[in-house]
Parts: structure tokens; sequence; C-alpha cells
């Protein structure tokens, strides 16, 4: 492995991944530029700082991802093991990360850290999250 880190992706309980959703939303470009920095994110973890990585809270931190003139910011977090878990992605309209998409990346790091995408599968507790989330 040779020091990377791997990459996992926030799972809601209904099998959907609101970071990977987001990328594969974008137009091709879009998401290829984003998926090549988060490669290098899994390659560089955090080593990876400056114009690229910000650090958001005790916890989260942003990917800014910048194509012509649009922006894009990833949330992650890291997790022991070499782990980096992406939470959520947006285009930035702003010049501040939005305060509501980092209280979003706090949420779903909560829900990674119960469950770590394993859910009981019961349609009770699948139900249950969901609304938690608002959702």
């Amino acid at each position: 492995m040779n020091g990377e880190f791997q990459i996992e992706y926030v799972e809601l309980p209904n099998g959907r991944a609101p970071a990977r959703e987001f990328v594969d939303s974008l137009d091709d470009k879009a998401s290829a530029r984003i998926d090549a920095f988060i490669e290098r994110l899994r390659v560089s973890g955090n080593r990876m700082t400056g114009k690229f990585v910000k650090k958001l809270t005790d916890d989260i931190f942003e990917l800014r991802v910048k194509q012509f003139d649009r922006i894009f910011r990833i949330l992650f977090f890291f997790q022991p093991g070499r782990l980096i878990v992406i939470a959520s992605g947006f285009q930035k309209k702003t010049q501040q990360t939005p305060p509501g998409e980092i209280a979003k990346a706090a949420q779903l790091m909560r829900l990674w850290m119960k469950y770590r995408n394993h859910y009981s599968g019961s349609k009770l507790e699948i139900e249950s999250i969901l609304k938690e989330l608002g959702l």
C-alpha cells in the first residue's frame, strides 16, 4: 500500500452515497477532475495541504477543486488506519463554505462513525435513520 490512504464514501442506509452522487451528476470533465483530485488525496493523504485542502472544523476537511470558473468542494474526514471518508460535495458559489454544508458533512460523519456503512437492513432501522437525517 506504500503509505497510501484508502478512500471510502459515506453511504446512507438506502444505499445512496451523497458525495459520489454529487460527483457523478456533473459533466464528464468536472467529474474526472474531481476524481483525479480524490486520487491525489488518496496518495498524499494528510500531506496534501495548502491551496487544495483546508481544515474546516476539528474533524471536517474540504478538498478544493477548481475547473475554469467553477469551484467544487468535497468534504471529508480522516480515520485511523489511513482511511479517508468522503462525506459530501457541492459547487461553491460564495466566498465562505456554507455552514449548512459543514453541518451536513458533520451529520454524515456521525452516521458513518455509528454504523461504518453497515446497516442491519431492517426496514424500520433504515426508515428511522433516514428520518433522523431529514431524508
